[in-house]
Order: structure tokens, then sequence, then C-alpha cells
């Protein structure tokens, strides 16, 4: 099985097209509880705007990262997608306060 990380970045196949990823379950639960796996979409776009919600990012994509739009996906879209980079450690804290405003944490 591919090595799925917690902030990595992927382009993964779906019905129709290939959608942008960030992974947000925690490494260890992919790990040992290999079902859906929980990401964030990810619009990529030149003019994303910050607001509590979104999470503007220029590496390793150019594009926002959406809290509102969690989805979980199958392993497989993993070993048929392909890794485009992790997220910066600020970039991931500031996706972390956003994912706790949309959810109420």
């Amino acid at each position: 099985m591919t090595d799925i990380q917690r902030g990595s970045v992927w382009r993964v196949p779906t019905v129709g097209r290939e959608r942008t990823v960030l992974v947000l379950e925690n490494s260890a639960v992919i790990r040992l509880h290999p079902g859906g796996i929980v990401c964030l979409l990810i619009q990529e776009a030149d003019d994303a705007r910050d607001t509590l919600v979104t999470v503007p990012i220029a590496s390793p994509v150019q594009g926002v990262v959406m809290a509102p739009d969690i989805a979980a996906f199958r392993p497989q879209r993993f070993e048929d997608g392909k890794l485009l980079g992790y997220l910066s450690a600020d970039d991931m804290e500031r996706v972390e306060r956003a994912v706790r405003a949309v959810l109420d944490l």
C-alpha cells in the first residue's frame, strides 16, 4: 500500500475527473484502520482568498484548501493517484484552525 501521510497533497482520480486533496487524517490511524481516508478538497486557483474557513497555499500546488469540504477517499484512489508533496508546518497549522472553526471544536 502507498504510504499516505497527514499533510500530504495528492491528485486522485474520482468519477469523471481528478481531485486535488490534502490528507487530514492522522497518519497512524490511516495505517491501523485503512478504510476511508479523511481529506480536504483543494481548489487550484491563482487568486485564492484567505478566510476563516479557507487557507490559500502556494506549495505543493497553488490554490486554496477548503476546510468545509471534508471527504473520505478509499485507499485505492491513492494507489491510482499522484503524490504532489507536503504542506508546510505553518500552512498545516492554519488548516487545523480552519477545520476547528468549521467543526466548532
